[in-house]
């Protein structure tokens, strides 16, 4: 059964983290003194770094290296901000690329500096560099969606895992796993290749409606057609099966979710079931198995455990 899922919604600005900003770019322009910096310029900077928060610019004890957006916080008080303002107000990054993430069942959605969108699926980690006609998109795990603005002289790449995407304005889904890259392609038209340029393979054009699997050696698997669906469900915070096996399933499943689902008995992985379940939600799925195919279901250390009734 599906709930509603709360979108997201952009914390509150804070003038202090404001004039934190503010005299930053100046000290980038080789000022010494905060500039005067218009409404929306200061704006632009808040969209670009992820709409930071003030309690970023808080000196913190040591810690461990467990981050949330930590990048973010690291990034900013080491002194390495890489975001200035050129003529015109037109913002540009330079020096360190800035790193987003999500936790495991959270979604985010970004606006990038070019007018350009980016949405993070669950347990995702990305890097953006953007400036001197370059916009670089790096994914280092997880899945994402991008809605890109068109700029015919400055390319959007997606690099992941050897593999690389090339566009100029498009929408299209990267979903980067154990062996392989996914790329589907929803409007406009995307290059498929190896992230070095074509000297091992030659690279592979999609049109909307096409999906294509490429290795870390950058070569592509035939193109297939693309489930459009899959993407629409996951963006909307909800996971569908049509004839899914029951192993496949729960992997879906546990992708969102921090109290696993774990099959006991190996004859129900290849059960094919159907339905539309809330991502994250693996204890309502377990009682819809449990209801619909009498599967038995026990908690056990935080897990799920599913296994056919004696």
């Amino acid at each position: 059964m599906v709930r509603e899922v709360t979108p997201f919604r952009p914390p509150a600005r804070d003038a202090e983290a404001d004039a934190f900003v503010a005299a930053r770019l100046g000290e980038e322009q080789g000022g010494n003194a905060a500039p005067r910096l218009e409404v929306g310029q200061i704006a632009d900077v808040w969209d670009a770094l992820g709409q930071l928060e003030a309690e970023d610019f808080a000196v913190e004890e040591a810690r461990p290296s467990v981050q949330h957006f930590v990048s973010r916080r690291a990034w900013i008080t080491g002194g390495a901000i890489a975001a200035g303002l050129a003529a015109g107000g037109v913002l540009v990054w330079r020096g360190q690329p800035v790193v987003y993430e999500t936790a495991v069942g959270e979604r985010r959605t970004l606006a990038l500096p070019d007018g350009s969108r980016v949405t993070l699926n669950t347990a995702t980690r990305l890097s953006a560099r953007f400036g001197g006609g370059r916009r670089q998109i790096v994914l280092e795990r997880g899945e994402a969606f991008f809605d890109v603005a068109h700029d015919q002289g400055a390319p959007f790449d997606v690099l992941s895992d050897g593999a690389r995407v090339r566009v100029t304005g498009t929408r299209f889904n990267v979903y980067r796993q154990a062996g392989f890259t996914e790329v589907v392609l929803l409007q406009g038209g995307v290059e498929v290749g190896p992230a070095n340029g074509p000297q091992a393979y030659p690279a592979t054009r999609l049109r909307a409606g096409q999906s294509v699997r490429v290795s870390p050696e950058g070569q592509t698997d035939p193109v297939v057609a693309a489930q459009a669906g899959r993407i629409d469900d996951w963006r909307q915070g909800r996971v569908s099966f049509n004839r899914t096996p029951l192993a496949v399933a729960c992997a879906e499943m546990n992708r969102y979710s921090r109290t696993p689902l774990h099959i006991r008995t190996p004859a129900l992985e290849s059960l094919e079931i159907d339905g539309v379940f809330e991502a994250g939600d693996t204890a309502a799925f377990a009682k819809a198995m449990a209801r619909l195919h009498g599967v038995s279901v026990r908690s056990d250390d935080g897990a799920l455990i599913l296994s056919r009734r004696s």
